[in-house]
This record gives C-alpha cells, structure tokens and sequence, in this order.
C-alpha cells in the first residue's frame, strides 16, 4: 500500500501540487482588498475601546479558527497596562454545544449561546467558507436583531452571510483550504493591527 502510494505520487508531482497552491495563495493575498480589511480592524479596535463584547464562531475548520482568533486577540492584542478585551468563542463549550445541538439542534448552537451574552453595540465576528452554515447564519441574523454589528468571512460565493454581513470580508475563492489560509492571514492581520505597547 505504501509503495502504491509513492508510485502514485511522486515526488515530482507532489512539488508541482505545493508549488501551484503556493502560486494560488499568493494571488489571492495579492487580490485582498486592504480597505476592507482595514474596516474590520478599525471596528474591532473600536468594540474593544467601548469595552463592549467580541464573540467568534465557526464551523470545522471555521470553528479551530474562531478559537484561535479569540485566543490571539484576548492574549497578545492588550498593552501590558491596558484592560484585556472581551473576546470569547461560543466554539469553545462543549457541554452547552452538545447539549444545545441534542435539544434544540444544531443550528441553533451558537444564537441561543447569543441570547445569554449579547448586548448592544457588541460585535460578532463569524466564520464560513460557504457562508450558508446555518447555525452562523442564525447567529448573524440574532446579532443584527439585537443591535449588534457583524464581521463576516466567506470563501465561494459569500453566501447568506456575506449579504448579512456589516463588513465582508470575502475570498472568491471555491477551494476549502485557500479559504481557510485567507481566513487565518485575516485574523492575524487584525491581531496584528490591534496590538497595544508589545
């Protein structure tokens, strides 16, 4: 099985799928619409001045994501006598995920989460390379119910979630994981704008 593997993907042909995904990533870098981007920055910026509430969600991979982003914001955006913001993903309980999908299903995981936490003026940052996920559609649609803004990001065609969107920040792009790898370079390009004194 192994050595099938190896005749079925040689080495050349490996480097030749690394190098055109490679090729496919820097155009899309190349093709992001660094205002936008910097709109979204700006207004995480200003929800974090407000001292008001940041939630993230996704799915998948989407879901490792929004951990991640709220993981990095939360530690590494704060100036070491600056208040810490208040960033938290509805990704990361799994007790209230599970029980929430089991009795009252699963695309209502992260708007009931909504329900206890939001306030107005609170931004919700969501995650999904369809942007048709509906439990991050629901979320979406509960946020700008509630006064609340909204930071999407899509891959394919943007989905449900781009239109829902106040910011869009949106890949045209049908490939999961070139999705995926924008995302990321979207999440740390805020981070990175955001930081205070360190």
């Amino acid at each position: 099985m192994f050595r099938f593997f190896l005749s079925f993907y040689s080495l050349s042909a490996v480097k030749q799928k690394i190098k055109t995904y490679h090729e496919l990533y820097m155009g899309i870098l190349a093709g992001i619409d660094e205002s936008v981007l910097t709109q979204a920055a700006t207004l995480v910026r200003q929800t974090w001045a407000a001292d008001k509430q940041i939630f993230t969600a996704g799915n998948g991979g989407s879901a490792a994501l929004a951990v991640h982003l709220a993981a990095d914001f939360g530690k590494n955006a704060a100036g070491p006598k600056d208040k810490q913001p208040r960033i938290t993903s509805l990704c990361t309980n799994t007790s209230m995920i599970t029980a929430l999908g089991n009795d009252c299903g699963y695309e209502n995981i992260f708007s009931y989460q909504l329900r206890n936490f939001l306030n107005a003026g609170d931004l919700v940052i969501l995650i999904s390379s369809s942007g048709n996920s509906p439990n991050v559609i629901k979320a979406a649609e509960y946020a700008k119910a509630n006064e609340a803004k909204v930071v999407g990001m899509t891959g394919f065609s943007g989905g449900k979630l781009r239109d829902l969107s106040d910011i869009s920040l949106h890949i045209p792009c049908n490939v999961y994981e070139l999705v995926e790898d924008a995302h990321s370079f979207f999440c740390h390009a805020v981070v990175s704008a955001c930081k205070r004194g360190n």
